[in-house]
């Protein structure tokens, strides 16, 4: 490897002696890209790209939640030719952090600019990630994508002119930053549509479901009236949540106190006002994103699942927790108490076992729990 770049064999070096060192590790991701100053090519040797590869490879098994690596990987591939692996890596990385917007927008991009024939999978991909991303508050850049999408590939036989309005008229009642840009559309629709019969006669149905109406200036009176009550009401509502969401920006890389108090105020407000459970989620993940080391995180969202019954989710929520948390005890007894609560006590005593075999010093409340689940078992 040191014949091949001298640089990157020095900081892997350092990397051994210094192995949780995230700015290291960027700084080993940006000498694997260049070969005395000059960018990797499709040219390069087999030696020099797989050395890029195998750097990007190391940092996202230890740092999986590094999203924007994983979005330059995939646009290595793409430059050096591999579409395929390109897809792949995308694929790996939503499979990992599926409620990371970032990535899907990405990857998005990714699929519409490498369209063949493949229109209708592209679809549900866009459905896909609606269902992990579409209550995200800066989603605009997402919704721009799939409504452009929509316009540019309708014909007389997909139905993607009425996926189109369908999707403009859901998108008016998701409270988002740019909110005003999509309800600017339906307005201009509006209007367009009420100087033009014939093109009402052939777009309402997309508007208004049912065909019990007359086509008139009062028509479009209503319509204008109805819509500018929804304009109003989702202007409430993401003003309300800009008030939180404004807190969470920082440029700290540790969350402080304040910080985690915002992320949770956020969440106890949603919760509250009985926010679907896929908005409450997408916060939730959000969070971990930002610091995937943080116990707090993690448990609330362990507790937020099993309150919702949700137990599977709870569990891998819990299980992810032990891998990016340090081996936090508090972590392992959330899991161990849910394990113990379905009944499952073999699997809660194989995991304090584990914790057991990898630890000197024992916390009481262990030691305590491994008691517990013995009389459990024994019984």
């Amino acid at each position: 490897m040191s014949l091949i770049n001298a640089k990157w064999n020095k900081i892997s070096t350092e990397l051994i002696q210094d192995p949780n060192n995230l700015d290291l590790w960027k700084e080993l991701i940006s000498s694997s890209e260049t070969i005395d100053k000059k960018p990797i090519t499709k040219s390069s040797s087999s030696e020099q790209i797989k050395l890029l590869k195998t750097s990007y490879e190391s940092i996202l098994n230890k740092y999986p939640f590094e999203f924007k690596y994983w979005m330059k990987y995939a646009n290595w591939e793409f430059k050096l030719g591999n579409t395929n692996q390109a897809n792949e890596i995308y694929l790996k990385s939503l499979d990992i952090s599926p409620w990371c917007i970032e990535l899907w927008i990405d990857f998005l991009k990714f699929k519409i600019e490498t369209i063949s024939n493949n229109i209708d999978s592209i679809l549900k991909l866009f459905e896909k990630s609606r269902s992990f991303i579409g209550f995200h508050f800066y989603s605009s850049e997402f919704y721009e994508l799939y409504l452009e999408f929509l316009d540019n590939y309708k014909n007389d036989n997909n139905e993607f002119e009425k996926k189109y309005f369908i999707l403009l008229r859901i998108i008016l009642e998701i409270p988002l930053y740019n909110y005003g840009f999509f309800y600017k559309k339906w307005f201009d629709l509006i209007d367009k549509l009420s100087k033009d019969e014939k093109l009402a006669k052939d777009k309402l149905q997309y508007i208004l479901p049912n065909d019990n109406y007359k086509i008139d200036k009062k028509l479009f009176a209503e319509l204008k009236k109805r819509f500018t009550d929804a304009y109003i009401s989702t202007q409430f509502h993401t003003f309300e949540l800009y008030n939180f969401e404004k807190k969470l920006i920082t440029k700290r890389k540790t969350m402080s106190i304040q910080d985690i108090e915002a992320w949770l105020g956020y969440i106890e407000y949603l919760e509250i006002k009985q926010y679907p459970n896929k908005f409450i989620e997408l916060v939730y993940y959000r969070w971990i994103y930002k610091e995937t080391t943080n116990e707090v995180i993690w448990l609330k969202l362990a507790d937020f699942y099993i309150y919702h019954n949700k137990f599977n989710q709870a569990r891998k929520s819990l299980n992810d927790a032990l891998r990016y948390v340090n081996n936090d005890y508090k972590v392992l007894i959330k899991l161990v108490d849910l394990e113990i609560y379905l009944k499952n006590y073999q699997r809660a005593i194989n995991l304090l076992i584990g914790y057991l075999q990898f630890n000197t010093n024992i916390p009481l409340v262990i030691q305590e729990k491994v008691m517990q689940v013995k009389k459990l078992i024994e019984k």
